[in-house]
């Protein structure tokens, strides 16, 4: 007798957070990576501040790519967003760099420049017409606002 066995995951599946507003037009993009809640949650957050000129604060990880894009664009639409600020290379905060800028089709990357040259090491292609270097101490007029780059106490890369 011939039978079948399904096959099910002992794994919940990831808990789905949504975007939290977390001042006026400033959103947190979240994601976690474990089961979702402690202490098995990772966070990867990223932020998107809508304005006169709509920043994107890190971009993500990949393997969120779908419900990251879904979240950042429900919130801001990609010919309006006009920034897209990377605080540093790791994969948590680039990872969907690439498809944010494809979208944006009106955004500038601004980044340092040492982030940058790592990036193209990692054969980024977003030619560099569309790169604003800044950094620590450095400031960018996002039209209704001036965002102030600070370099942490502590980093953790």
């Amino acid at each position: 007798m011939v039978g079948v066995m399904t096959i099910t995951s002992t794994q919940p599946p990831p808990i789905r957070h949504g975007p939290v507003e977390i001042a006026p037009d400033t959103f947190v993009i979240q994601a976690t990576v474990g089961e979702g809640v402690a202490p098995q949650a990772m966070h990867m957050n990223s932020m998107v501040i809508r304005g006169a000129e709509p920043v994107v604060v890190d971009t993500g990880c990949a393997p969120h790519r779908k419900q990251y894009l879904e979240d950042l664009f429900a919130l801001v639409e990609p010919d309006d967003v006009r920034w897209v600020f990377i605080s540093h290379d790791d994969p948590d905060h680039h990872g969907n760099l690439e498809a944010v800028l494809d979208a944006c089709v009106n955004a500038t990357l601004v980044a340092s420049w040492f982030l940058c040259e790592r990036l193209v090491a990692e054969g980024f292609t977003v030619p560099p017409s569309r790169w604003r270097w800044l950094g620590d101490g450095d400031t960018l007029d996002a039209g209704d606002r001036t965002l102030a780059l600070v370099r942490p106490p502590l980093y953790d890369s």
